[in-house]
C-alpha cells in the first residue's frame, strides 16, 4: 500500500479527527490487532460477535499508528496516551468507512482493476487469472476469498503504484452487496463466471442471484469489459444489459474463447482452445475448464499471447479444500469442502463418478447452507443424482442432507449403503471402522459443516498405518 495521511483519510471518509496530526502519514490498513503492523491504522469494526473498540489498546501496544472508531465512549483515556502522536478518528459506521477510504485510495491508483463474481469458482478463476498473469504484468490479488465488505477493501489496499492489475473477487448472499462491492472496486474488468442457485435464502430466487450478480453494471463504464460464460443462460441475459464489450467462453457454438477436444488424464484434462493451441489443466473437475476459460479470456482481452497463456496452466495448483486430492495410505480422499451449493455439489458428483478408483466410491455429504425454502427439494435432487451416479456408500452429515439420503432412496439407492449423521464430528469418530483399503472419498459440504475434520481424521488414521 502507498502510504496515506491522516487527512485523506478524513476526506474519504467525512471522519472526525480527535487527536494527532493532519499530517501524520499511514503505512497501511489492518482490521485484526493479530496481524497489525507498525504504522498502520487500526479499524475498529463490529459486528454481531464482536466489538473492535475492545482491542484498540492491543492494537496500538502492537505499532498501530492509531484507529478509527464508531463510538468514543468506549474508548476511554486513549487519545491521552503517546502525547497525542496516536491518531484517533470517529466516523459514524467503521464498516463504511473501510469501504470509502478503499474507494478513494482505488482512484489513486494506476492499475487496472479485475473483479471476478458469480455462484460458483470465483476463488478458483481469481488464482487462474493472476497465475497468467504474473509473469507478463505486476499483478496484486486478494488473499484466499477475501470477497466482502471488509476483504474487498484490504485487497484494494494491497495494491500500490508498481502493479498495472488487481484481482478482486466479489461475492453476495443479499441484494445490494455487489453494487456496493463494485462501486468500492470500479472495475475495469468483470468476469462473471455462472448463475446457481446459491445464497437463496438470502436472495429468494435464481432470478434474485441473477439480479444481485448483474449489480456490478451500475459501476463499469462504457469502456469496460464483461467476460462471461456462454453457455449459461443467466450470464448472457445479464450480458445483454450491459453496453460495453463483451467477450464470452464456453464448450457452445457461440463462444468466443471455445473448448473442445476434452481428454481426461492422470492428473486433470487436456483440451483446445479454438481449435489451435491446447491447455494442459492439471487439475480435477471438469468445471475447472471453466474457470480456465474465463481466465484465458481475460488474458486476450488485455493483449496476452493465447500460446502463451495456455503454457502457463501446467504448473498451477487449487486453492485449498476445492477438488483437493489427497493419498492417505492406499485411502484417496478428494477434500471438496470449502464450501457447497447444488451445482458445485453436482458438478463434484460427475467429476467423482468418472474418477478411477480401485475400490469403494464413498461420498460423504454435508448440508448445503443458505437455501431458504428450497433447502429441501434441492437436497432430495441431490439424492436423486447419487442414486444415478457411481457412488457405492452414502454417508450424510447434518440435518438437511437427510434429505439427501431420502432422495437418494427414493431414486433406487439401497438404505443398506446410506449412513446419516448428525455433525462432522461423529462422522470423524467413525472413519476408522467404516473405510476400507482402497476406498476413494469425496467430501463435500457448505464451510461451515467443518468436513475438514474428517478429512484429517483419515489422514491420522490411515496415513500412518502406510507407515
Amino acid at each position: 500500500m502507498n502510504s496515506l495521511k491522516v487527512s485523506d483519510l478524513l476526506n474519504a471518509t467525512g471522519g472526525k479527527l480527535m487527536c494527532g496530526s493532519l499530517e501524520s502519514r499511514i503505512a497501511g490498513i489492518s482490521t485484526d490487532t493479530r496481524s497489525v503492523k507498525h504504522g498502520e491504522i487500526f479499524f475498529a469494526l463490529t459486528g454481531e460477535n464482536y466489538d473492535g473498540h475492545n482491542f484498540i489498546e492491543q492494537a496500538l501496544c502492537n505499532g498501530a499508528a492509531g484507529a478509527v472508531i464508531s463510538d468514543s465512549k468506549k474508548i476511554g483515556d486513549l487519545s491521552l496516551n503517546g502525547s497525542g502522536k496516536i491518531a484517533l478518528i470517529e466516523v459514524s459506521d467503521t464498516l463504511k468507512a473501510l469501504g470509502d477510504l478503499a474507494k478513494y485510495y482505488r482512484k489513486s491508483l494506476q492499475a487496472k482493476f479485475i473483479a471476478v463474481t458469480g455462484s460458483n469458482g470465483k476463488t478458483t478463476t481469481k488464482d487462474m487469472v493472476y497465475h497468467i498473469l504474473k509473469d507478463f504484468k505486476n499483478v496484486s490479488r486478494s488473499e484466499k476469498s477475501f470477497n466482502n465488505f471488509i476483504g474487498v477493501p484490504l485487497t484494494i489496499f494491497g495494491a500500490d503504484l508498481t502493479h498495472d492489475f488487481c484481482v478482486v473477487e466479489m461475492g453476495t448472499n443479499a441484494p445490494g452487496e455487489i453494487r456496493r462491492l463494485s462501486e468500492i472496486t470500479s472495475p475495469n474488468f468483470t468476469i462473471l463466471t455462472n448463475i446457481s442457485h446459491t445464497h437463496l435464502e438470502g436472495l429468494g430466487s435464481i432470478e434474485g442471484v441473477a439480479n444481485a450478480k448483474a449489480e456490478f453494471i451500475e459501476n463499469m463504464d462504457e469502456d469496460g469489459t464483461l467476460i462471461t460464460n456462454a453457455d449459461d443462460a443467466w450470464c448472457s441475459q445479464i450480458s445483454s444489459r450491459f453496453n460495453g464489450k463483451v467477450i464470452n467462453f464456453g464448450f457452445g457454438e457461440n463462444a468466443q474463447i471455445k473448448a473442445a477436444k476434452v481428454k481426461r488424464n492422470k492428473s486433470g484434462f487436456t483440451f483446445t482452445i479454438n481449435e489451435s493451441f491446447t491447455v494442459n489443466l492439471p487439475v480435477l473437475g471438469k468445471h475447472n475448464i471453466y474457470n480456465s476459460l474465463a481466465s484465458i479470456a481475460l488474458g486476450n482481452a488485455i493483449g496476452i499471447r493465447m500460446e502463451d497463456m495456455c503454457e502457463r496452466f501446467v504448473d498451477f495448483k487449487l486453492p485449498p479444500m476445492r477438488m483437493e486430492k489427497r493419498v492417505c495410505g492406499d485411502i484417496i480422499a478428494i477434500n471438496d469442502g470449502y464450501n457447497s451449493s447444488p451445482s458445485s455439489m453436482s458438478a463434484a458428483l460427475d467429476e467423482f463418478s468418472q474418477l478411477p478408483a480401485p475400490g469403494r466410491r464413498i461420498f460423504i455429504c454435508g448440508d448445503m447452507l443458505e437455501l431458504g425454502k428450497d433447502t429441501e427439494r434441492l437436497h432430495k435432487e441431490i439424492g436423486k443424482k447419487v442414486a444415478s451416479s457411481k457412488v457405492d456408500i452414502l454417508w450424510t452429515v447434518g440435518p438437511f442432507s437427510r434429505f439427501v439420503a431420502e432422495g437418494a432412496i427414493d431414486n433406487g439407492m439401497s438404505g443398506e449403503n446410506i449412513f446419516s449423521y448428525d455433525t462432522s464430528e461423529e462422522t470423524s469418530s467413525l472413519i476408522a471402522s467404516q473405510l476400507k483399503s482402497k476406498d476413494t472419498v469425496l467430501i463435500k459440504g457448505s464451510r461451515r459443516m467443518k468436513l475438514e475434520c474428517v478429512l484429517r481424521q483419515i489422514e491420522n488414521c490411515f496415513s500412518e498405518k502406510k507407515k
